[in-house]
């Protein structure tokens, strides 16, 4: 990748992601992608710590631990500076501290506003008995809780129990989803570094990429605190490689679920995965939910996104395999990638 590239990546994010969403971030990624030293820097590490939301996260990490308390200031929205310049400055500043976060370090939000949309989902999905869930690139397995968070879609109703400690508001902009309660019977998540929530510096990173300014970093605290309260297995491995191993022990329906996790793997290895499930398939119902960036996963159909304002609208998949195949592929609904909104597709 060139310097040119980086740039036109950090504006893209910029524009696509942060505008109408995040000001904070709008601003600081628009003077990254104009700033060649910090550009030029990144270009030196490996690829997953070009993306912008990796840098984003490495420092909020640092204003986390007051690492950087001028820059904190503008995080709690307390000073007007320029804080695009504020923060290029810091990370030439504390470069070689940031590096071995960058290197070691992924994108791990698995922000818990995706139960917004998971929840319908698993409606639509109907299993006579309550499945597994198998959430791939799991993080630290936040979105296994679903059951036990407080879902409110506004005058279509509530999901979850009343007095949870997560509270998640979902506007539903068109559709009638299916608002009804989710069934657990196991949850099991894999990811090739899930982080331990009962780890000081494992919350604190789950904390770092929460975006500052959306007012989700305490509801984020929350879903850390729920997260350590109910039982679920954490596996450390491969998304393509290890997942056979997890499905076969499994009895009983099973619903598999990513969200903003099949993007990191090559078109071939997405593939792959889709073939993992179907093989999986052949002796009982094996079922997907994609929450993805649009054509990510290519077996859905494409539907025209809804123009909504702020970050680009994600696609919500429904892929059921049978007898070692594809049986059907679904798209559900065009979400906001934090469950914010979603746009439902009825039947």
């Amino acid at each position: 990748m060139t310097t040119e590239e980086l740039a036109a990546w950090w504006r893209a994010f910029s524009d696509g992601e942060c505008r109408g969403y995040s000001a904070l971030y709008e601003q600081i990624s628009a003077t990254v992608a104009g700033t060649d030293s910090v550009l030029n820097r990144l270009l030196t590490l490996p690829s997953h710590a070009q993306q912008p939301n990796m840098l984003l996260a490495a420092v909020h990490d640092l204003v986390l631990r007051g690492g950087a308390p001028v820059l904190a200031e503008r995080y709690r929205g307390r000073s007007a500076d320029d804080v695009g310049r504020t923060f290029v400055d810091l990370v030439m500043e504390v470069w070689d501290e940031l590096v071995p976060v960058l290197e070691v370090r992924r994108t791990q939000t698995n922000e818990i506003g995706r139960v917004a949309f998971l929840a319908p989902a698993f409606a639509a999905l109907a299993p006579q008995d309550p499945p597994t869930v198998v959430d791939v690139g799991t993080s630290a397995g936040l979105t296994l809780t679903l059951d036990h968070c407080l879902i409110d879609y506004g005058a279509l109703g509530r999901l979850g129990p009343p007095k949870s400690p997560v509270h998640v508001a979902c506007q539903v902009l068109h559709g009638d989803p299916p608002i009804r309660p989710t069934r657990v019977a196991k949850r099991i998540g894999l990811d090739r570094r899930p982080l331990d929530v009962t780890d000081p510096d494992d919350a604190r990173w789950l904390l770092a990429c929460t975006w500052p300014d959306t007012g989700r970093l305490d509801r984020t605290r929350a879903a850390v605190a729920l997260a350590a309260s109910v039982p679920m297995a954490l596996r450390a491995g491969d998304a393509v490689a290890d997942i056979p191993a997890i499905l076969d022990e499994i009895e009983g329906p099973v619903i598999v679920t990513t969200t903003w996790a099949l993007a990191y793997l090559s078109e071939e290895r997405r593939r792959q995965f889709s073939e993992v499930l179907a093989t999986a398939s052949r002796g009982r119902s094996v079922s997907w939910i994609s929450g993805e960036g649009v054509g990510v996963v290519d077996a859905l159909p494409f539907v025209e996104p809804p123009d909504v304002e702020g970050a680009t609208a994600s696609v919500l998949g429904s892929i059921r395999y049978e007898g070692g195949h594809a049986e059907s592929a679904q798209v559900l609904a065009h979400v906001h990638p934090h469950g914010h909104w979603l746009w439902w597709y009825d039947d």
